[in-house]
């Protein structure tokens, strides 16, 4: 028996859907559930003159389906976003010798990968990860949240790894700044935002269990933003009324790197209609809560991008 606070999670990114890699990787993430396989095993009835209620059993369409939650990091973390939106470019930042800038955006092909995950003598090895969703939050006094989803191929038992982790800090409250229309809003409270691309895998009557092709759906972006109301946010409770678009910026700021330099992720949703806004009566202070959606930009063509600067040469 061993204790839950040395298990770990590694990964690689995979060059073919399924094809399991050894994992280079490793990342620290929140106590969950972690992925977890379901055999949807298929119990089977008839009338053959007996008391029992089942005469047989077998494995029917098999996933192996979970999510992680982990503190948000500029480095690792981003193969996670990479792996949900889909294509990357990557290239020095002007005026930098060490320091690259990343920009993620959507693609039909999703990256795959393969993920160690290691619970005490129980170590398994997900083969053909994708990711179909992620949520960056935050929340004032508090670390930057990120949330993915995940559906694996196939599972097989492994050797562990010994892990190696980066020591570069999360970010927190602090460095964080949310911007409507382009203005950054100095009384946010806390904030979420939600990308997935409804990936699906598809079962095939092939000789196996496990999933034989995926495929993804139209692609979504939401969220929600609960700041202090004054005379300035009240401007996005009348958007709100008036069905006014705007733009939704995230963007975390972390430590110095390079010449000039931060560690530093951009989200940035060019197009975003509110589909509520509320303002509730209390006798605590007055909060204006505003949820939102994206809408596909004609001018940027982009529904959502992510810029990571940081010292990674790629994500491959």
């Amino acid at each position: 028996m061993g204790a839950g606070v040395l298990n770990q999670l590694s990964f690689k990114r995979e060059s073919v859907w399924g094809t399991p890699v050894v994992p280079d990787k490793s990342l620290g993430i929140h106590f969950g559930d972690g992925i977890q396989t379901d055999n949807d095993t298929q119990l089977l009835q008839a009338v053959k003159n007996q008391l029992a209620k089942n005469y047989h059993a077998h494995i029917g369409a098999r996933t192996h389906e979970g999510d992680y939650e982990m503190d948000f990091l500029t480095d690792y973390p981003g193969y996670f976003i990479l792996g949900s939106l889909g294509s990357v470019i990557s290239a020095l930042k002007a005026g930098e010798t060490i320091v690259y800038e990343h920009t993620i955006t959507e693609s039909e092909n999703k990256p795959s990968f393969t993920i160690e995950q290691v619970v005490g003598e129980n170590v398994r090895r997900y083969a053909g990860c994708i990711f179909s969703a992620f949520k960056v939050s935050g929340k004032a006094g508090e670390v930057i949240m990120l949330n993915a989803p995940v559906k694996a191929k196939s599972q097989a038992t492994a050797t562990k790894i010994t892990p190696a982790y980066t020591t570069v800090r999360p970010f927190n409250y602090v460095d964080a700044v949310v911007k409507i229309g382009g203005t950054t809003i100095n009384e946010v409270e806390n904030f979420e935002l939600e990308y997935t691309n409804n990936l699906e895998f598809l079962h095939t009557v092939a000789g196996i269990n496990d999933p034989s092709f995926s495929y993804i759906k139209g692609s979504e972006v939401t969220g929600k933003i609960e700041m202090y109301l004054d005379n300035a946010t009240l401007a996005y409770l009348n958007d709100y009324l008036a069905k006014n678009e705007r733009s939704i910026d995230i963007v975390l700021t972390g430590d110095a790197i390079g010449i000039a330099a931060n560690n530093k992720i951009e989200i940035s949703v060019p197009r975003a209609v509110f589909t509520s806004g509320e303002t509730k009566l209390s006798e605590d202070y007055n909060l204006l809560t505003i949820e939102f959606t994206g809408i596909y930009d004609t001018v940027t063509t982009k529904l959502i991008s992510v810029k990571i600067t940081n010292l990674l040469a790629n994500y491959n």
